[in-house]
């Protein structure tokens, strides 16, 4: 048995041309054109397709063929040794192994909560030393010579990261009951449905995700690349994502999640969620809706996802599952706990500049007032200036970035066409996200030892507690060029 399991596995799906045309001459459905059953098993799922298989040889060669599997993997791994059925085979291989070290990363980690006793807050300020600067992709002047974001972006920063974070706290309140095996696997399944409806509907179609489809997605977001191709792959074009609804979408919501409801229960004949208890007649209905649709901003609940009521999971996994996408069940775990580390990121770095005097500071809340989340947006535009001064080609290395920029890195990721947009612009390429990097430990220090010295080089503050610091504006009528100069300096390497 030991000798067996060492050796390599071999995947021989090729077919002689003398024997595919014996076998399908003398099959049964001879008759039936193979262009008329090659598009009826373009249907299939993967354990259909294997289910197929078995029941002649002739199926058997036509569920081998490249065209019905071309779909179903990443085609940029295409080699001409290999079918796309290999191909696939060894992508979900990979993906299983993968899953197995975001699992152990996952158990690796150790979580605490604390609270501390500390004076009012007292921001320090950025020395407004003079610097070399010339101008890089979009950024006309440093960072550091403005004290508010310089650089326009197109995702509503201040809209969507309240609403990132209300978010993120909700998923925590189902982390224990959702992220189990069969339910995670029930949630990918909802979630492809989901993305279905949205690639055949117009893009001006207002559907609403369920809550759990929501975490799904965010998963899938916060990998562009992943994202951007698997969208391609499976649905021919981007599917867009906002969690800002704006007041005309927001007054439509609960008709929109019923018609959602309608369209998913039509096309795959199984329940999409609970739908809202109707509480007043009819009559009242056109004052309650315009009731609702005046206090909504009040409320702040102008977000593009449904959690009044919530899907109910079976305890089992589905039958004929396959997960599609190029993510796995462990990054979906990870991204669950990743709230709480930014809670105590944020909370250890504001010990290391706070003096502890009657002050209550909690690690449970993540400050995002106008001060605080100016500052956030700041630290950002530091983040893609950095991304533009060193970009990620020549042997290069990349800016690992802090949770506190982590913030806005995924508010801003919450849109993928203008996100895509913003990068192209501003810094010349994208800049693709891994929230789990699978690295060494001594290799990471290491990298992370050379980037924290570039950062305080360029910007005159640790990278860890950038997002705490003010820049001074010594003379509110004065340019940039009072501090800042454009003659050239010398590049740094980031090998």
């Amino acid at each position: 048995m030991e000798e067996q399991q060492s050796k390599p596995v071999i995947f021989d799906l090729s077919w002689s041309l003398d024997e595919s045309r014996q076998t399908l001459s003398s099959s049964l459905f001879r008759d039936i054109p193979n262009e008329i059953l090659l598009h009826i098993f373009r249907f299939l799922s993967v354990p259909d397709l294997c289910r197929i298989s078995s029941v002649c040889r002739a199926f058997k060669i036509l569920a081998d063929r490249d065209e019905l599997w071309k779909v179903k993997c990443d085609t940029s791994k295409k080699l001409y040794s290999k079918s796309y059925k290999q191909i696939y085979i060894e992508w979900i291989h990979e993906k299983s192994i993968r899953n197995q070290k975001l699992n152990q990363i996952r158990m690796e980690r150790m979580h605490r909560t604390a609270c501390i006793i500390c004076l009012p807050p007292s921001y320090p300020q950025r020395p407004a030393g003079k610097h070399h600067f010339q101008s890089i992709g979009s950024f006309k002047q440093h960072p550091n010579s403005t004290r508010n974001m310089a650089i326009p972006l197109s995702v509503d920063i201040d809209e969507t990261a309240p609403k990132l974070i209300s978010l993120s706290e909700k998923t925590g309140a189902f982390l224990k009951q959702w992220f189990s095996p069969s339910v995670l696997k029930q949630m990918i399944q909802r979630y492809y449905r989901f993305m279905q409806l949205k690639a055949y509907h117009p893009t001006n179609t207002l559907l609403i995700p369920t809550l759990d489809i929501e975490i799904i997605w965010q998963t899938h977001l916060l990998r562009p690349e992943m994202y951007e191709k698997d969208c391609i792959r499976l649905f021919r074009r981007v599917i867009d994502h906002s969690l800002v609804l704006n007041e005309v979408e927001s007054y439509f919501k609960r008709q929109a999640f019923i018609d959602t409801c309608q369209l998913y229960e039509e096309k795959f004949g199984e329940k999409y969620c609970t739908l809202p208890k109707i509480e007043e007649e009819k009559n009242d209905i056109r004052v309650r809706d315009l009731h609702a649709f005046n206090s909504r901003k009040k409320q702040q609940e102008t977000y593009s996802y449904w959690d009044e009521t919530q899907f109910e999971f079976l305890s089992k996994s589905p039958q004929d599952y396959e997960n599609p996408f190029s993510f796995t069940e462990g990054d979906i775990k990870l991204d669950g706990e990743w709230f709480e580390l930014c809670k105590q990121f944020m909370f250890d770095a504001f010990k290391k500049l706070s003096t502890p005097i009657r002050h209550y500071y909690s690690s449970e809340h993540i400050d995002l007032g106008p001060n605080a989340l100016r500052r956030l947006k700041k630290s950002y535009e530091r983040f893609l200036y950095m991304a533009a001064k060193y970009p990620l080609k020549d042997g290069n290395g990349f800016i690992p970035p802090t949770y506190a920029v982590d913030i806005i890195w995924h508010s801003h990721m919450q849109e993928p066409l203008k996100y895509i947009a913003d990068c192209v612009r501003l810094v010349g390429y994208v800049i693709y996200h891994d929230p789990w990097p699978i690295v060494e430990d001594e290799k990471m220090k290491k990298s992370c030892d050379k980037v924290d010295q570039i950062w305080r080089d360029e910007f005159q503050c640790e990278l860890g507690t950038d997002h705490l610091y003010d820049t001074s504006n010594n003379n509110k009528n004065s340019l940039a060029e009072d501090y800042w100069d454009t003659s050239s300096d010398d590049e740094m390497d980031l090998e």
